[in-house]
């Protein structure tokens, strides 16, 4: 609202109402002053014309600013004998000045403004009695310049923070996009890992063990139905809240890591959990962090080193919780003859045209903590700080 009450000022209302507002009341101040005649109505409404489509937002140039605004007062002044009129010359000085639209226009109608209280003066050949007149005119004259050019600095203000905070509106937007398709990475593609695993366990077994493959294919259901619920809760970020019908589901958190970990541990991935200290009490968007950022490395884990140990290990620290993922090596089987190409990535979360290790950047550095992922002896290490806060609010993940 702040923001289109300056484009107002700056653009519709400083150069096309105010203007012409001050203009009429200056003609106004001259039939106070002055005997009203046709003539004198006349000329004012000629001095009046460039305000008058001002006032109707019609462009108008400089020059007939200059030319109507201060050269048709001017005649006022010596005809009518209404010395009043200068301050439409004067309004004309401010509204070059603050358009700036030309210099030399700007300069005619300083010099034109000033000349009138002295060209009257000498005219009537009473300098000692009319000199003060000339003074305050002249000073008039360079006030309402000063002014105008104030009042151009301004504008020129106000349009690059105009600029600069649609630049942040489109930063932002692209921010929330990146974001968001973090989301939906780190929940779909961990939920499809941990169903994938499942469905291929209730393969393996299902002629000799019905039973263990129905409780597989029930945990890929139960699993995959978490990840499209939390799929949902993201895109309801983008819808408006009117329209969300109902609240959003609870965000993940420190305390889901243990549920997280034996999903996929129960799904055949060799995972275990270090908890130490009370997860329970971590705030929201640090336990977002944790989560998403195991969910992540698990995930990982399963991708680029299938079938490895990993320990995900959680402590709560006073002031910050410690996340670590770490996996050994996978095992060693017969690789079999594939087609010469391009090497893997060797770790997790690689940079080819993945958003896993910097989408976890992107969480932490938001938080104000650090992150590393590379290699750890014969396995792979990704340690996360995480700063605590005092108090959390709830946010969809």
């Amino acid at each position: 609202m702040e923001q289109t009450g300056l484009r107002a000022w700056g653009d519709s209302f400083g150069t096309g109402l105010a203007f012409p507002l001050a203009a009429l009341a200056a003609a106004l101040l001259v039939f106070l002053t002055t005997g009203i005649t046709v003539g004198l109505v006349g000329t004012l409404v000629v001095a009046l014309l460039p305000w008058a489509l001002l006032a109707g937002q019609v462009r108008v140039g400089p020059w007939p600013v200059a030319a109507l605004g201060v050269g048709v007062p001017a005649l006022v002044t010596f005809w009518y004998d209404a010395p009043g009129a200068v301050f439409l010359a004067m309004l004309a000085v401010a509204w070059l000045a603050a358009t700036g639209r030309s210099w030399a226009a700007e300069t005619v109608a300083v010099v034109g403004t000033a000349a009138i209280p002295v060209a009257l003066v000498a005219v009537d050949g009473e300098w000692r009695e009319d000199y003060p007149a000339v003074v305050f005119f002249g000073t008039g004259t360079l006030f309402t310049w000063l002014i105008g050019r104030v009042l151009r600095r301004e504008r020129r203000l106000v349009a690059a923070l105009t600029e600069a905070q649609d630049r942040l509106d489109v930063a932002a937007a692209a921010a929330e996009r990146r974001r968001i398709a973090h989301d939906v990475h780190d929940a779909i593609g961990h939920g499809l890992t941990v169903v994938l695993l499942n469905l291929v366990g209730a393969r393996q077994v299902l002629d000799r063990d019905p039973a263990a493959a129905a409780e597989a294919l029930d945990r890929a259901e139960r699993v995959g139905r978490d990840s499209l619920r939390s799929v949902r809760a993201i895109v309801g970020l983008l819808r408006d809240p009117a329209e969300s019908g109902g609240a959003q589901p609870p965000a993940p958190g420190a305390a889901d890591i243990e549920a997280l970990v034996r999903d996929a541990a129960e799904a055949g991935l060799p995972v275990r959990t270090e908890l130490v200290g009370d997860l329970g009490s971590v705030d929201t968007y640090t336990g977002l962090a944790a989560f998403r950022i195991v969910q992540e490395a698990v995930s990982n884990v399963r991708h680029h080193a299938p079938g490895a140990e990993a320990v995900v290990r959680i402590v709560r620290r006073p002031d910050h919780l410690a996340v670590s993922v770490r996996n050994g090596a996978p095992p060693r089987t017969p690789a079999p003859p594939r087609t010469p190409g391009p090497p893997r990535t060797a770790g997790p979360a690689g940079r080819s045209g993945g958003t896993g290790l910097d989408g976890m950047r992107q969480r932490v550095d938001a938080l104000g903590g650090t992150v590393s992922a590379g290699p750890d002896g014969d396995g792979w290490l990704v340690e996360a700080s995480l700063p605590m806060r005092r108090t959390g609010v709830e946010v969809p993940g």
